[in-house]
């Protein structure tokens, strides 16, 4: 076959990280996935770490589950595939992704895209190594179908040929790979991904959406549940409280004598927000929640002002009026205001309801 490209969203309802964006482009449109994807995803968290590119203090937040979600999603069979594996199977990292793809599998992955994004055969004096998704091929135009967020500063689908996938794979580390190193497997390899959603294996689970929206509203640590996986940071928020650590760390920046705004974790919350409004009105088409408008418009003032403070930052960082932080407070303030009002009315709507 000269072509082939396995079905993906081509607009997944969130994409924060690359790991989200993965898993809703194979998932977000499939009617028993949805019943895993609105049972989760609830519990916000943010701490510091080091930026692995800069090595700069950066504030990473993320909604759970994280990474973890592609192997742990039972609507996804996840390999986890080490370099020695492939290498032994089929020698070349090509043929490996061709074959996967035939098979109806994707592959995910952490490859140098500086390698992939030079136009020149030289060395470049850096590396970028960053996750990449594939789900197809083109053999007569030589080249992969890729989701990506490098290539267009946003996520995007993307054609990228044979070489610079090879290049790109070839020059990293295991070090370098924070897909596997984060795993805890320390070694190299590529993620092989087969949709699983035929059988319903999971049926919506409102005990564990309500407690998680408690744990979400009480910023309590969801993090413990997950403790036997590995270590714990010692400095994680979450739940609500993340709007106060977001926005201490936005004003932090505004103060600097150079600002360098780090847009990434209001991504995340927006997605969050966006995710949410789509639960409660899952949870209204599906029959676990009476329909109400009033509450379904309550919670879309809460996207809309979350919208609104992450394209302000955005554009504070581009002009550097950081006069506007003023406006940038009052966006967050309502944003979390409200949202604590709607999802305490739906988890108490909930809890009515179960007993």
């Amino acid at each position: 076959m000269a072509k082939k490209r396995l079905v993906v969203t081509r607009n997944p309802l969130i994409t924060s990280w690359q790991w989200h964006a993965t898993l809703f482009s194979i998932l977000s449109e499939d009617d028993n996935a949805k019943k895993w994807i609105f049972s989760n995803y609830i519990q916000l968290r943010c701490y510091n770490i080091e930026e692995i590119f800069t090595g700069d203090e950066m504030l990473f937040m993320d909604i759970m589950p994280g990474s973890s979600s592609l192997k742990e999603c039972p609507y996804l069979i996840t390999s986890l595939m080490t370099k020695e594996q492939i290498e032994s199977y089929c020698g070349d990292i090509v043929d490996f992704i061709i074959k996967t793809i035939d098979l109806g599998g994707y592959v995910y992955g952490v490859f140098d895209e500086a390698k992939i994004l030079s136009d020149v055969d030289a060395d470049v004096d850096y590396k970028f190594p960053h996750e990449l998704f594939i789900y197809g091929y083109d053999l007569e135009g030589e080249g992969f179908y890729c989701g990506d967020f490098t290539f267009k500063d946003k996520y995007a689908h993307n054609k990228l040929t044979f070489e610079e996938v090879r290049k790109g794979y070839d020059v990293i580390s295991a070090s370098e790979d924070h897909m596997f190193k984060d795993d805890y497997k320390g070694t190299r390899g590529l993620y092989v991904i087969f949709k699983n959603t035929d059988t319903c294996y999971y049926e919506l689970d409102t005990t564990l959406i309500r407690d998680t929206l408690r744990e979400y509203l009480n910023s309590q640590d969801t993090k413990n549940h997950f403790r036997m996986m590995r270590n714990r940071f010692h400095d994680t928020t979450f739940g609500v409280e993340v709007y106060d650590v977001a926005l201490e760390r936005v004003m932090k920046q505004m103060k600097a004598a150079e600002p360098d705004f780090d847009i990434r974790a209001l991504h995340v919350m927006y997605d969050h927000k966006v995710l949410m409004l789509e639960r409660i009105k899952y949870l209204m088409a599906n029959g676990y929640l009476n329909y109400d408008a009033d509450l379904i418009s309550n919670y879309e003032e809460v996207v809309k002002n979350m919208l609104a403070a992450r394209n302000l930052l955005i554009k504070i960082s581009i002009n550097e009026e950081v006069a506007e932080a003023v406006r940038f407070k009052d966006y967050f303030r309502i944003a979390k205001e409200k949202e604590v009002a709607v999802l305490l009315e739906v988890l108490s709507r909930l809890d009515q309801r179960a007993k």
